[in-house]
């Protein structure tokens, strides 16, 4: 039962009578949009009997309502419920309240509200023993009742507040208390936990997470997209009263987006409940020292005394914690001060005193800079609106350029300016190697061109690094006549680490060009240096992408295995570094995802493929284009052709005219062709084949792809000799399965034509080569006959790798029927709903003709109408 009266007149611990309003030992109502939180209900029921359960956090974050959810959705126990004020200070109020509460609930003895009604035997209390008496007449409830005492923290005369006490430590076997206080009530908390007779719930329990405040929100008639949830649910922490208000204004806001972006503490109804409910009830040096250390997110207590000038800042901190939550340990020694709470504090000083504001954004800055700390240092010195101390603040962090994270350095550099970003080789390099990495070549080419008319007399050791990673990153800028220090492998301790790491790293890069005339041994040894640079001083992004170009010199070298093994560094790095899913990790990925694919695996290949392209932000054209490729494989690998055609060819237009590497576009164009084929779709195996010769040039995968086309028509002797370059090594080969790859067409051509001694001869190299380098893909892809041969093969491999990959290859490899040329014209006449008749007179046949190729489309597409020809044939990629 819930505890509910009227108002009621009960005497005191000294006898008077205090008339208590029924609102006072009413359980609040729940408000429409109330959000319901079951776990939160279960975490109470769970309090043992003898705990005191105590609910403590700031304003705002829903103990009052969460506990009235509990007294009301639960049946059992009885519970009484005492809303405490500020005149609950007397304690024959407060004790009256309660006693009134008590004597609502039908299981308390009818001494209690006897003493209520100021009737009967033992209504009158006497002075000083309600406690005992009550503590008495409570020991024989059975079951027990339940007291709530919310907003607690209004109790703050010593009487009271030591009678509670005492009857806290009583522990009437009929009795459950529970408070509800915004700071820790005085009740010896400690040692009630040691004793394990505390059950708590706090700020971070309460906190509503993101499902929470999807709720909330829609209760508020609001459809916000998961990202402004997760924006407003970041902005807020959960804060209960926060989203309560926010969800007030963007009910009333135009724009919902443009709210969120500027939703801060600043927000008029965010600031009003922060200056009523928050502040007021600090002292007036308490605001002014959380004004002084709001300028900071994270909060060292060192950086707190410098930015106050308080030595006692750290025990401030913590004693502000134990009052509210919005004042949090982040860490030993580190505090933290909740967002929007900040954000006001810190417009509040802004606003009414910049020159302070400035001032202590500038102290921020020094102490975060003499630690190595760089993106917090540029941070404030941006805040600060000091051109100087950032123009020197960027030197200093040069090894952002190492990060992955190059946001904090663009940020600054804008701030900074074009005229001093001009003006200083420093700020030009760091600027170029940005752009660079952003591939906006214009504007690094703007920089570079600063640098070099800028370039002082006498350059120090890391300007020099600084200059030649940044001419070696922008081979297509005509570099100034100044030669590239010596600085590879020196060591010299006038370099920092993440420069040297860097140069490594853009030499390797370097070796590495589109054309194909680097050395890879040179690139190799580089990779070596940065390699151990990475590891040794933690450079997570460039470990990630030494270990990257590591694999791709081994995918330029035709080492599968090798290529495997590097990507595979580069992805643990980057989970390692957290850097997965991202821009860093998609390329290695994509090498991952194609090794998967091409050993058999093209579930696994689509996963690891969907994971990366499912990076924030923005990955390289060619990684986009890798990724979906192999994810279109993998699909029509997997039973769904037409659609995994559909991504593949829509990935290769959307590259265009950016640079790919041409060992990439060979992989990528014969995985999209062999599918076009596999669809029956000449047309668009045609279309490939054009499109990577004239990016490729004659190279033996071109010549693969004429040969497999030959190989469907049924040619296969012209298909063979096609790819007789190829055995005579008279073309280059970019792909390790290539040969692979011609062994099997070899195969069965050899059965085709019944020299089955060749046959077995030919399979037997396939197997050797496949041994070789890891591959087995080929094997579900090939002909009919050789895939039989293959099943019938009685001796095994030799491999038990190689033997295992070929017993559970998941391929599906069916070809679709292929239309004759002269069945493509025809279809592509069908939309047009003209008549047999009307067709022949067009292509100058007879009706009889065009009727047959009706009917052979029809089969071949395995349909019965015009119209289901038209469907599946655009389906197919055979129609626009």
């Amino acid at each position: 039962m819930i505890g509910h009266s009227p108002t009621g007149t009960t005497r005191g611990a000294r006898g008077h009578a205090a008339r208590i309003p029924g609102g006072k030992t009413t359980v609040p109502e729940l408000p429409a949009e109330f959000v319901p939180r079951p776990a939160l209900l279960d975490r109470l029921d769970a309090a043992g009997a003898a705990q005191l359960v105590v609910v403590s956090a700031p304003a705002g974050y829903g103990k009052t309502l969460l506990l009235a959810d509990w007294v009301r959705s639960r049946a059992l126990p009885d519970t009484a419920w005492v809303s405490v004020d500020a005149d609950d200070d007397d304690p024959g109020r407060f004790w009256s309240a309660v006693l009134t509460a008590l004597a609502a609930l039908p299981s308390v003895p009818t001494a209690v509200r006897h003493a209520v009604q100021g009737s009967g035997p033992g209504h009158d209390v006497p002075d000083g023993g309600v406690l005992d008496w009550l503590g008495e007449a409570l020991d024989v409830v059975d079951p027990p009742v339940r007291l709530v005492l919310d907003d607690l923290q209004e109790l703050t005369a010593p009487r009271p507040l030591r009678e509670l006490s005492r009857l806290v430590a009583r522990r009437p076997a009929g009795l459950r208390l529970v408070l509800s206080s915004r700071v820790d009530p005085p009740l010896a908390l400690p040692r009630l936990r040691r004793e394990g007779r505390l059950h708590e719930i706090r700020a971070e329990q309460l906190r509503f997470d993101v499902t929470d405040t999807v709720t909330l929100l829609q209760s508020a008639g609001l459809d916000l997209d998961p990202v402004e949830v997760a924006l407003l649910h970041a902005r807020t922490d959960g804060w209960v009263a926060a989203l309560r208000l926010a969800a007030l204004a963007l009910r009333r806001s135009e724009d919902p987006a443009a709210f969120l972006l500027q939703f801060s503490g600043d927000e008029r109804s965010i600031a009003d409940y922060l200056t009523g409910e928050i502040l007021s009830g600090l002292a007036d040096d308490a605001q002014d020292f959380l004004r002084a250390v709001s300028v900071c997110s994270v909060l060292p207590t060192p950086l707190a005394v410098a930015l106050s000038d308080r030595p006692d800042a750290g025990r401030l901190l913590d004693e502000m914690g134990r009052e509210t939550a919005l004042v949090e340990r982040a860490g030993p020694g580190e505090h933290r001060i909740h967002a929007l709470l900040r954000s006001y504090l810190r417009a509040s000083l802004h606003r009414h005193r910049p020159g302070l504001h400035q001032r202590l954004q500038t102290v921020a800055a020094c102490w975060w800079a003499e630690r190595g700390e760089h993106v917090h240092a540029l941070r404030h010195a941006e805040r600060a609106g000091d051109e100087k101390q950032l123009a020197q603040l960027l030197r200093s962090a040069v090894p952002l350029l190492a990060s992955a994270d190059l946001t904090p350095l663009r940020r600054a550099l804008t701030a900074v300016g074009p005229t001093a970003r001009a003006a200083d080789p420093w700020l030009a390099l760091v600027s170029a190697i940005a752009h660079l990495e952003e591939r906006a070549f214009a504007a690094a080419a703007v920089d570079l061109q600063h640098a070099r008319l800028t370039w002082p007399a006498t350059a120090d050791r890391e300007l020099e690094v600084l200059r030649s990673t940044a001419e070696l990153l922008a081979p297509g800028i005509p570099t100034h006549d100044v030669p590239e220090p010596p600085v590879a492998g020196d060591g010299s301790p006038d370099v920092r680490p993440e420069l040297t790491a860097l140069l490594h790293l853009s030499r390797a890069a370097a070796e590495l060009s589109p054309d194909g005339h680097g050395d890879l041994d040179v690139a190799v040894a580089e990779l070596a240096e940065c390699t151990i640079l990475a590891t040794t001083h933690d450079l997570g992004r460039v470990e990630v992408q030494s270990s990257t170009l590591a694999a791709a010199v081994a995918a330029l070298r035709r080492d599968h295995r090798g290529m495997v093994a590097a990507a595979g560094k580069a992805a643990a790095a980057a989970l390692r570094h957290n850097l997965h899913p991202s821009r860093w990790s998609a390329c290695a990925t994509g090498m991952l995802a194609y090794a998967d694919l091409l050993e058999g695996d093209p579930a696994g290949a689509r996963a690891r493929a969907e994971t990366a392209l499912a990076a924030s932000d923005p990955i390289t054209p060619e990684a986009a284009y890798a990724l979906r490729t192999v994810r279109g494989a993998a699909l029509a690998d997997e039973g769904e052709r037409d659609r995994g055609a559909a991504e593949m060819r829509a990935a290769r237009r959307e590259l265009g005219g950016a640079p790919a590497p041409r060992v990439l576009r060979a992989a990528l164009g014969v995985l999209e062709h062999r599918t076009a084929l596999l669809q029956g779709n000449t047309p668009a195996a045609a279309e490939i084949q054009h499109w990577l010769e004239s990016r490729i040039g004659p190279t033996g995968e071109v010549l693969l792809l004429q040969a497999w086309t030959e190989v469907i028509t049924g040619r296969y002797e012209i298909a063979r000799a096609t790819v007789d370059p190829v055995r005579a090594c008279a073309v280059p080969v970019l792909l390790p399965h290539t040969l692979l790859e011609i062994h099997l067409l070899d195969v069965e051509s050899a059965l085709e034509s019944g020299d089955d001694a060749e046959a077995h001869g030919a399979l037997d190299a396939a197997l050797a080569e496949a041994g070789t380098i890891g591959v087995v893909r080929p094997f579900a892809l090939a002909g009919p006959r050789t895939r039989q041969l293959l099943a019938d093969r009685g001796r095994p491999t030799g491999s038990p790798e190689l033997e295992a990959r070929l017993a559970t290859l998941a391929v599906r490899a069916e070809p679709a029927a292929v239309l004759s040329e002269r069945e493509l014209v025809v279809l592509a006449l069908l939309p047009s709903l003209r008549g047999a008749g009307e067709i022949a007179s067009e292509l100058t046949v007879s009706v009889n003709t065009v009727k047959s190729h009706i009917r052979s489309i029809y089969a071949k597409l395995g349909v019965s109408t015009r119209r289901e020809a038209v469907q599946r044939a655009s389906e197919r990629g055979l129609l626009p």
